[in-house]
Formats: structure tokens, C-alpha cells, sequence
């Protein structure tokens, strides 16, 4: 990871911890304004399903404590898309279980400068279910 984007990660924890508030009773799609910046995270991601018999092998091994690709091999997978259909590996065509996706992401300058500044994480496509980790720290109470 290059010094720079380590930096904004490590900004990125802290402000990150507000985002489930936000989450919590809904919200509407977030409209670009004088006092709001939209930062679109669309895009290529890293992804790996984790095909262990009991899917839970990302967990016990904490996948999310490093980067992704050290667990094992990874693909890019297209954001917003459906892995099950972008594929051509029959085992993700109808695969029921945890699916990890990293992707690197450096801040504004403006957003990590004052720690009060609130920043919402608006996932807009993930399954009923799903948990977010923000520098390798799994945060269960933050599960959507």
C-alpha cells in the first residue's frame, strides 16, 4: 500500500465509525450540494467468495486484516454488478455464502483535515446482509 493511501486509510477509520448512523432509518439518494460531496465508489474491486464448507473461513482466518489477495486469489468484479452472473466460474453461477470485496479508496484532503466532519458510507445494492470493515477492524454492530 503506498504511504499516501495508507494515510487516508488511516483517516478513514474514525470518520467511518458515524456512517451506520446515518444508515439506520433510511435515507434517500445523496444529492451533490454546497455542503454535501458525493464520492462515487463504483468501479473494479477486488473479490473473493469464500467456497470453504462451512463459509466462514474469511472470518476465521481474518481476511480483513490484511489485503485481500494475500488470503488467496482474487478477480476484479465489476461494482454495481451481480457476481453470480459477471463470472465464468460455475461455482459462483448459483453460490449461497460470504463474499469478500476490497477496494482502496483515497479521501479528499478536506474530509480527514477535521475529525468532526461526518462521512456516510451509502451502500446501495449489497444483500440484506452485509458488514463493512474499515482498516482491518470488523465492526459486527455495523451490519446492514
Amino acid at each position: 500500500m503506498a504511504r499516501g493511501s495508507a494515510v487516508a486509510w488511516a483517516a478513514l477509520g474514525p470518520l467511518l465509525w458515524g456512517c451506520a448512523l446515518g444508515l439506520q432509518g433510511g435515507m434517500l439518494y445523496p444529492q451533490e450540494s454546497p455542503s454535501r460531496e458525493c464520492k462515487e465508489l463504483d468501479g473494479l474491486w477486488s473479490f473473493r467468495a469464500d467456497f470453504s464448507d462451512n463459509r466462514r473461513r474469511g472470518f476465521e482466518e481474518q481476511w480483513y486484516r490484511r489485503p485481500l489477495w494475500e488470503s488467496g486469489p482474487t478477480v476484479d468484479m465489476p461494482v454495481p454488478s451481480s457476481f453470480n452472473d459477471i463470472s465464468q466460474d460455475w461455482r459462483l453461477r448459483h453460490f449461497v455464502g460470504w463474499v469478500w470485496y476490497e477496494r482502496e479508496v483515497i479521501l479528499p484532503e478536506r474530509w480527514t483535515q477535521d475529525l468532526r466532519t461526518r462521512v456516510v458510507l451509502r451502500i446501495g445494492s449489497a444483500h440484506s446482509y452485509a458488514i463493512v470493515v474499515s482498516q482491518g477492524l470488523l465492526c459486527p454492530e455495523h451490519i446492514f
